[in-house]
């Protein structure tokens, strides 16, 4: 892959300066993206600085598409790590340690936090918790029971007390729960403040008696500060303020950020750049006058696609989307990524049995996942496309279309189905291997 780097020129008088320019550009070449002022490069990250925290986001993620998110999981990551050495710039300007620096800068105070919950209140309560214990009932007349003995013991002494004869289903404690996250039945009797502890509700399934142990509905300031969502906040602004900080400075400081030449479009993608503003950038670099193909570079084809999709202007510049798409094919890409978009334009056969081929394989991880559902409805597509093309009459394709069909009904567990494609298979070509079992 091209690396793209910028040479540092600097006219120099004193042989001193003249040998540390040297040093710098030697520097220089061995970062894969820099920071630069003023023509001069600041600090530096190399592609082992970037790998290495790219292996944890596969170790994290699973693998990533070459083309479509490798390189924005890159640029990411670049993006990240040259902002981590600028504060380590900022830091060693001001004497202080990057963690120092983070913290004087980063400050949260009260009257901070006490705008939030104005400005967010409503918000706000929707997180109102409540902790309780409760008691499930057959019958309302039991629950009844239950309550009037609960308010003369206690809970818990009318737990210990109750059996399955007095109608008990189940009883158990709850800690924690959020009024966004609780069914719309039960909202009044958990989240309505009351003096008394001790409420009944029905359902038409069964009856509860609730014990309330603790309620925090989030309805002013006070109470919003003794909840464990008043840290989170406050450590989610405090990493908003710093990261306003930091944009700002490089804003003021007239940073650089210095990145090989086909990762720009990507580096400006999480950059935030609109995409509109992508497109009108980076199409000249792509495309001439008269809009043909002037780049071949994957990775740069693949940024000006998500950027045409992202902006949603596919429509507009349909052609130039199914070139890019087309080129990326037939520079031997094909990913499922690739094919999906593909398909749009061409439906040949050969196009459709890589689709499917793909498709399948992706597919057979969901099933084996146990995860069949959410992909049913692909399942269908797949295997009635691997059917048609099991008629072809190009053998290879006909042949290759029976494999996926027999991997496909052996990943959904229908053996007689799998068995019956693995035996015309291998009826039609007995020399045929299935990859796994090579």
């Amino acid at each position: 892959m091209k690396r793209y780097l910028k040479i540092l020129s600097l006219l120099l008088t004193v042989g001193v300066l003249f040998l540390s320019s040297i040093a710098l550009a030697s520097t220089q070449q061995n970062f894969a993206a820099y920071l630069e002022k003023g023509g001069k490069i600041l600090t530096g990250i190399t592609w082992d600085d970037i790998d290495q925290l790219y292996e944890l986001y596969e170790m994290y993620y699973g693998s990533f598409d070459p083309i479509f998110e490798k390189p924005y999981v890159e640029a990411l990551i670049m993006n990240q790590l040259l902002k981590d050495k600028f504060v380590e710039y900022l830091s060693e300007a001001e004497g202080l340690s990057s963690e120092e620096f983070k913290v004087a800068h980063s400050e949260i105070s009260e009257s901070d936090m006490e705008k939030y919950y104005e400005e967010n209140r409503e918000d706000i309560q929707q997180e109102a918790y409540v902790d309780f214990d409760y008691a499930v009932f057959e019958t309302e007349e039991e629950a009844k029971k239950f309550y009037d003995r609960a308010s003369e013991v206690g809970f818990e002494k009318a737990i210990s007390e109750a059996s399955e004869s007095s109608g008990l289903l189940d009883s158990d404690s709850y800690a924690g729960l959020k009024k966004s996250q609780t069914s719309a039945s039960f909202i009044d009797v958990l989240f309505t403040p009351s003096e008394k502890k001790l409420k009944m509700h029905t359902t038409d399934n069964a009856s509860f008696v609730f014990n309330i142990k603790n309620l925090n509905d989030l309805s002013t300031f006070e109470k919003f500060k003794e909840s464990p969502m008043y840290e989170e906040v406050m450590a989610n602004l405090s990493n908003e303020k710093f990261e306003k900080y930091v944009e700002e400075k490089i804003k003021s400081e007239k940073i650089n950020f210095a990145v090989p030449q086909e990762y720009k479009i990507w580096f400006d993608m999480v950059r935030n750049v609109p995409p509109e503003k992508l497109v009108e950038q980076y199409y000249s670099t792509v495309f001439n006058e008269t809009g043909n193909l002037i780049e071949t570079d994957p990775i740069v084809l693949t940024g000006l696609l998500t950027a045409l999709e992202d902006a949603n202007l596919v429509e507009e510049y349909i052609e130039e989307y199914e070139a890019l798409v087309r080129e990326l094919y037939e520079l031997g890409y094909r990913s499922f990524l690739v094919l999906a978009r593909l398909r749009q334009f061409d439906n040949s056969e050969n196009v459709l049995l890589e689709y499917n081929v793909e498709l399948s394989k992706i597919l057979i991880n969901y099933i084996n996942n146990g995860d069949t559902l959410s992909v049913l409805q692909y399942i269908y597509s797949n295997l009635s496309e691997l059917e048609e093309l099991s008629n072809s009459g190009n053998p290879e394709v006909r042949q290759k279309a029976l494999e996926y069909l027999y991997r496909m009904n052996k990943a959904l567990g229908d053996e007689e189905s799998a068995n019956k494609y693995l035996e015309q298979l291998h009826q039609e070509n007995p020399n045929y291997k299935i990859e796994s079992e090579q």
